[in-house]
């Protein structure tokens, strides 16, 4: 690289841009759930609901607060429980191996692929093998 070429810092994210643009959206849907007080499943939450699934063809969509609840939900969804395993990457975020035991499962943890950051798939084997010989039954 050309030691004498300066380069100006690219902003990475513009919040100030952003507040600009949004700021009058944003302050108006505030107050709106403000003055009517149905903070849980109010009338955006439904809207919003709506739009994702006419977006996406979906007949239902549920919405929930984060990551977390989302990952929980699909596990509750398949009746994971007490005697399950599940086995989890390694390179994960710790709400991945927290919903399992949240369920009463047990996440079983497996190394990923160094290349691809996808799980290994002769990890994987050995995980399944390890939950079996724990007396569980791996079922995600």
């Amino acid at each position: 690289m050309n030691q004498h070429m300066q380069l100006e810092p690219i902003p990475f994210i513009d919040i100030a841009a952003q507040r600009r643009r949004l700021g009058k959206s944003i302050d108006d849907a505030v107050a709106r759930v403000l003055d009517h007080c149905q903070f849980i499943n109010g009338p955006e939450v439904t809207a919003l609901e709506k739009a994702l699934a006419d977006y996406s063809g979906a007949k239902h969509v549920v919405s929930c607060a984060s990551g977390t609840d989302a990952l929980l939900m699909v596990l509750m969804a398949k009746n994971v429980g007490p005697g399950d395993a599940v086995l989890c990457p390694t390179f994960t975020f710790c709400a991945t191996g927290e919903v399992v035991t949240l369920t009463g499962a047990t996440p079983v943890f497996v190394d990923v692929d160094k290349e691809t950051f996808n799980i290994d798939v002769n990890s994987l084997k050995r995980g399944i093998a390890t939950a079996r010989a724990r007396g569980l039954k791996p079922v995600a």
